[in-house]
């Protein structure tokens, strides 16, 4: 499913009723956005003049509901179809989440094949206990490992990991990547893993020490090596994709240790909760 890029949609054949308007409307949130039919298709108006650089959020939700639209086309029989939809909560409110998983549910339920692609994992759990609950399927779980090598990149699909399964968060995967990784020396074999090292340092530290301070006092109250805990917080905050600051290929070197002080830290603080995850992580 693909993303509309203007404003005007030649849709021969389709037609946009009253009840999809109040489709976009529910989706949305507002009232602003109306289709308006015309002989070459339709247009798309924002408070009754033709709408000017819609937000990509809006073009996703454009996108979405017009590709759930062509799902009753007469010429397509859904008992019998197979359905593929990517990501279709890209560039959308947190908000909007839960519209688009009802949409979501109740246009497709009925078609013989399903597929879903995502990279949310709030929307990840929503589908997950969707599909848990229904009766008469075949269900299947799958993700996407993408490495680098002497050939390039490649991806393989593998079983979706069971702690992504099993758990209502994303900690527990997050931690297992952590405790599993091994460094190959190449940036791409790194550049994620600040990333997940932020998450989880995060999420951590909201448990561990309770506060609204921010993560740089959270992790100074922490009752650790300072020198280890500098360094922990360098990797995880400055070199998170959210900075926008580039990966030193020079700190490839230092992934695998900074990543072995942010699980010592976790070991010495709450060896409990540690063990447990490490547990869960080599089970």
């Amino acid at each position: 499913m693909g993303q509309f890029l203007v404003e005007t949609y030649s849709a021969p054949g389709s037609h946009l009723s009253g009840n999809q308007q109040n489709h976009l409307r529910q989706f949305l949130g507002r009232t602003d956005l109306r289709f308006e039919s015309g002989a070459e298709g339709y247009q798309v108006l924002r408070r009754g003049k033709p709408a000017k650089r819609l937000s990509e959020g809006e073009k996703t939700a454009i996108a979405f509901l017009y590709f759930l639209v062509q799902l009753k086309d007469q010429d397509f029989d859904l008992s019998e179809g197979v359905v593929v939809i990517d990501d279709p909560i890209s560039s959308l409110d947190a908000s909007a989440i839960y519209q688009a998983f009802s949409f979501l549910k109740n246009e497709t339920q009925d078609a013989k094949q399903l597929f879903i692609l995502t990279h949310n994992f709030e929307f990840l759990r929503l589908l997950l206990n969707w599909v848990k609950s229904a009766r008469g399927s075949t269900k299947s779980y799958s993700m996407v490992l993408c490495t680098e090598g002497a050939s390039g990149r490649t991806a393989r699909l593998a079983q979706l990991d069971r702690l992504l399964i099993e758990h209502a968060t994303e900690y527990h995967y997050l931690f297992k990547v952590l405790h599993t990784f091994r460094s190959d020396g190449t940036i791409m074999g790194c550049y994620h893993v600040p990333n997940i090292a932020r998450k989880v340092l995060e999420t951590f530290l909201d448990f561990h020490v309770p506060s609204n301070r921010s993560l740089y006092q959270k992790l100074d109250e922490t009752a650790f090596d300072p020198h280890k805990k500098t360094a922990i917080y360098k990797f995880a905050n400055d070199l998170s994709h959210h900075t926008g600051k580039t990966f030193d290929p020079a700190l490839v070197a230092e992934t695998q240790k900074n990543v072995t002080y942010l699980l010592e830290m976790i070991e010495a603080v709450a060896p409990l909760h540690f063990t447990g995850l490490k547990l869960l992580s080599e089970a």
